[in-house]
């Protein structure tokens, strides 16, 4: 058998978060009945008077108000937590933009440094290699193209730094076997014994 507190409970629960009146109603009035010297039975009349003048006058917006705080408060917390998601997931999009954005510049670097190569400015090629670098991090074709530069030119010092970087990032290149064995073979690095 349920006490005062527990039913009171279930009238308020019924009335203002369900909005079950008649469930409400029928459970204020056993409050009433069987528990005449409690609290809760002053509680539950004051809710029977509201549910009464709500019957004789259903647009009572005083008494609408009352009833519909309930729901207002459940679909604020969602509009929020919406929200919430919402600004949650423009900030992922935007920071995935932003990475790919500083890719392609970063891609735009390399192509102007392998253009630059082409038309005989190395020196140019370099700085755009490594203006590909700083611009994204993560471009590993910007050290392979600086290490083959450099091979090329016989710098071998920077050539084997840019190799290292590029082993670095991307230990499972099937490039880098072929540049080591190139690299390995130069006239300058045989005569330094780095084989």
């Amino acid at each position: 058998m349920a006490s005062s507190i527990v039913l009171y409970q279930r009238a308020y629960d019924a009335d203002y978060r369900k909005g079950d009146w008649q469930y409400a109603e029928e459970l204020y009035k056993e409050i009433i009945e069987r528990f005449p010297y409690s609290d809760e039975k002053e509680y539950a009349q004051v809710h029977l008077d509201r549910l009464a003048k709500l019957k004789s006058d259903p647009h009572n917006q005083e008494l609408q108000a009352v009833r519909g705080s309930g729901n207002a408060s459940g679909f604020a917390v969602f509009c929020f937590v919406l929200c919430l998601l919402l600004i949650v997931g423009a900030c992922f999009l935007g920071y995935f933009m932003f990475q790919q954005q500083k890719w392609m510049s970063s891609q735009e670097f390399v192509i102007q440094g392998l253009l630059s190569e082409r038309t005989g400015n190395p020196n140019i090629a370099v700085d755009k290699y490594k203006l590909a670098q700083v611009t994204y991090s993560k471009n590993i074709l910007a050290h392979q193209m600086l290490a083959e530069l450099y091979l090329k030119h016989g710098k071998m010092k920077q050539a084997e730094i840019e190799f290292n970087q590029w082993e670095l990032k991307s230990p499972s290149d099937l490039s880098l076997e072929d540049f080591k064995k190139r690299f390995l073979n130069t006239p300058e690095t045989k005569g330094n014994g780095n084989e």
